[in-house]
């Protein structure tokens, strides 16, 4: 039997996060019955599902009927996700899921979540870093590491999950000597006339990677983010200095059968020519890098790729499916 799931929060994360389950509702062995957003109505947030020009729902036909959301498929199946909108000491559906999914972005401490763990739900996990959690768990790289006492979790981030499972993979197979990522993020499309500029900001894997990775720290690592007025999928890239020499005709080969038949299977892409990020909108990989533009200079690997930090609900997802499963 499947397990039961909530949501809390049904901004970019949680609309990407439905979309992304409905799509894969057939292996997945979880259902999402429960929304909550503090903010959102029922409609509105009916209006964000019908009308968003990223997140595409135009496979289901979209009803309201009550308290309830009803997402009808071709085939003739049908989800109805009770939706609530109450603060989060009022949720009406707390305790009753196995699972509580913390997507407001407003509860990121272990405080703020234990009270979601109740009843039925044998563990909170939160789409956001999280400095106290239980522990934080990122898939490709520790998620074999839950346990049923993990009651608060932390997925990471989508920078963390975009750099953490392949530097550990580098590492383990030439060795980190020092590393640093560029970020270019996108802001969210509501908040463009807000912010009209780029803006340097922190990103929690500048702290999230040396406490999950041995050989990072404060003296060989270092992260460079910018947001940026613009909506559409990222930009990350990635430099490495390698203990052990290695071309680029070695690197691709390596990461090539990493990516198609390693431990970083369906986490991470190459892909031939750079045709921009668009065509990666809502991709179901952490990254996606351009052969053509990897290079090796002075010892450190270039590699750059696209990612879309919106739909980095991939990883979450995958977690969610490995906890399940034990």
């Amino acid at each position: 039997m499947k397990k039961s799931a909530g949501i809390n929060g049904f901004g970019r994360f949680g609309l990407h996060l439905l979309k992304y389950w409905l799509d894969r509702d057939n292996e997945a062995n979880f259902t999402i019955n429960y929304i909550n957003d503090d903010t959102l109505t029922i409609l509105q947030s009916y209006e964000i599902i019908i009308k968003d020009e990223f997140v595409i729902f135009n496979k289901y036909k979209i009803k309201i009927i009550g308290n309830e959301l009803i997402f009808l498929e071709p085939d003739g199946g049908i989800h109805k996700i009770q939706y609530s909108n109450n603060s989060k000491e009022e949720i009406p559906w707390l305790g009753k899921p196995n699972l509580f999914f913390e997507c407001s972005g407003k509860n990121t401490t272990k405080s703020d979540c234990n009270e979601f763990v109740q009843g039925n739900t044998q563990c909170a996990i939160i789409s956001a870093t999280s400095w106290d959690s239980d522990i934080t768990l990122v898939y490709g790289f520790n998620h074999e590491d839950y346990k049923s006492l993990h009651k608060v979790i932390s997925y990471g981030s989508c920078t963390v999950n975009a750099y953490v499972p392949l530097a550990n993979y580098l590492h383990t197979k030439y060795g980190v000597e020092d590393s640093d990522v560029n970020v270019i993020h996108n802001i969210q499309k509501y908040r463009l006339e807000e912010n009209n500029t780029l803006i340097r900001k922190f990103c929690t894997l500048e702290k999230s990677a040396s406490n999950l990775l041995s050989f990072v720290n404060d003296e060989n690592f270092v992260v460079n983010y910018t947001v940026i007025p613009y909506s559409g999928v990222s930009m990350i890239d990635f430099r490495f200095r390698l203990k052990n020499k290695v071309t680029v005709k070695s690197l691709l080969r390596d990461l090539d059968h990493e990516f198609s038949e390693g431990s970083l299977k369906n986490i991470y892409r190459l892909s031939q020519v750079d045709i921009g990020p668009e065509v990666y909108n809502c991709t179901t990989y952490s990254t996606v890098f351009i052969k053509e533009n990897v290079k090796i200079v002075n010892g450190s690997v270039y590699l750059p790729g696209y990612f879309d930090n919106e739909n980095s609900v991939n990883r979450y997802f995958d977690l969610v499916q490995h906890i399940v499963s034990l």
